[in-house]
This record gives structure tokens, C-alpha cells and sequence, in this order.
């Protein structure tokens, strides 16, 4: 399942951490390919494997019958699926899917916990990463419940070019409406709209993203401020230590 690497996209977690965890790390993965609609895991099921994605991007998805799936949160190069290992805790909370097509480092479940227990770096910055995360979902949660479509839409939007690494990505009016659990109806009138003011191009399931800067003026502050409590607690990794060791390892 290897497969080459975007030079100039590494997974910031990783990023983040010492050389020497860092190749530990790397030396338990291996790199493969997330494609899109796969499902990586379900609730209340036991984690097989966690995720490192490096592109593309993973929905935490929660289901609450007989209602349709809803979206809670999204995981691209920014974060780890299956962070909540470092708790200790095997169990899935929401199950996740592939919802843009990219790559990411796999480890599985027992080789995380060895690893664990060899750096302690590692083991605070997914922590770090934890609460991020906990903090995000709360978002989530709050602003479907406080703001307009328009706005939610614009947010779901940048989150996914920012994760997709691309201003075009593939996204149906009706898988929109299922992640933001509206009608498709409400989804089609919102993303007309930014159309027509030349914020996006929609055509046959392709959306692409023409003006990043008028979008971030439709979206709730919702999309800031996951941004900036990333980064308060994250910072902003640079991207050449991952490329050098990618090199390294002689990924092709």
C-alpha cells in the first residue's frame, strides 16, 4: 500500500516531535493510502490500527438512530486518528471515514503503545493533541447549534481545503447536508449562493475554492478559533525535517 509522498506535506504531530523520537516513531509505520468512503473504524469497536494522515482527510462521524450520520469533527496532517490510545483506552468513540483521498503513516495498536513508553515527548503532544481535539468537537457541537448554514458551510469548506491541500476536492450537495445534518435542499441554496458571489465553483460533485479570502468572511468565527488553539498549543512546525527523513528512508 506505500506510495509516494508529497514533498512539502508532513504530519505535524510527528513534526513536532525530537529526531530521535521522531525516526523511532517512523521506524514502527508504514505509509499508505486513504481512500475515499473507507471506513478506518467503528464505534464501541476496538482500534486495529492508528492514523498519521499526511494528506487527504478522516470525518468523526456519530451516529444516533434512526437519524442520518452527523459530522463532529475532521482530522487531515494537523492531527492523529485514534489519539485517545494514549489514554489507554482501546475502545473507538465515533466511527471515522475517509472523506478526501490522500496518504498517511499507519502504526498499529500494540507498536503505538511500545513506542509510548519510549517517548515521552510523543506521549505529551498527542495529549497536547487530545485536548485540541476535545475542544474542537465542543466547537462542532456549539456552532451547529448557534450559527447559519451559510457560515457553518463556509467553515466545513476551508477545513477541507486546508486538509485536502488543494482548492478542489470532491464533495456532493448531499454528503454536505448528511456531515453538517441539514437537508440537501438548504446545502443547495447555501453553496448556489457563494457561487454566484464567486467564492466557489460546483460542478458535478467537484468543488473548487476561487476566493479563499471571501469565504473566510462568510464563515463563523468558529474556523479562527480552532486555528488559533491549535497553534497556541501546537505551533506551527516547519515541514523540512519530515521531507529530510522521508529521503532518508528512501520513500520513493
Amino acid at each position: 500500500m506505500s506510495t509516494c509522498v508529497e514533498s512539502n506535506i508532513t504530519n505535524h504531530l510527528i513534526e513536532h516531535l525530537p529526531e530521535q523520537e521522531r525516526l523511532l516513531l517512523l521506524s514502527h509505520c508504514e505509509l499508505v493510502v486513504l481512500q475515499f468512503g473507507t471506513v478506518l473504524c467503528e464505534h464501541n469497536e476496538g482500534y486495529s490500527y492508528l492514523y498519521f494522515p499526511m494528506s487527504g482527510f478522516i470525518s468523526l462521524v456519530t451516529k444516533l438512530p434512526p437519524h442520518k450520520p452527523l459530522e463532529m469533527g475532521v482530522i487531515g496532517n494537523e492531527g492523529m486518528l485514534g489519539v485517545t490510545m494514549v489514554l489507554g483506552l482501546p475502545t473507538v468513540p465515533m466511527q471515522a471515514v475517509v472523506q478526501g483521498k490522500g496518504t498517511a503513516w499507519r502504526i498499529g495498536v500494540g507498536e503505538l503503545q511500545q513506542v509510548l513508553q519510549q517517548c515521552p515527548q510523543l506521549r505529551s503532544t498527542l495529549m497536547q493533541y487530545l485536548f485540541i481535539l476535545m475542544q474542537q468537537l465542543s466547537i462542532s457541537a456549539a456552532c451547529a447549534h448557534f450559527h447559519e448554514l451559510d457560515q457553518r458551510l463556509a467553515r466545513w469548506l476551508l477545513m477541507s481545503q486546508d486538509r485536502a491541500h488543494s482548492n478542489e476536492f470532491h464533495l456532493t450537495h448531499q454528503f454536505l447536508a448528511d456531515m453538517l445534518g441539514v437537508r440537501r435542499s438548504g446545502v443547495t441554496v447555501a453553496a448556489g449562493v457563494m457561487q454566484q458571489n464567486n467564492l466557489i465553483q460546483y460542478s458535478r460533485g467537484k468543488i473548487n475554492i476561487t476566493n479563499r479570502n471571501a469565504l473566510e468572511k462568510v464563515s463563523c468565527t468558529c474556523y479562527q478559533k480552532s486555528l488559533d488553539d491549535y497553534k497556541r498549543l501546537l505551533g506551527q512546525p516547519s515541514r523540512d525535517s519530515e521531507r529530510r527523513l522521508l529521503t532518508e528512508q528512501g520513500t520513493p
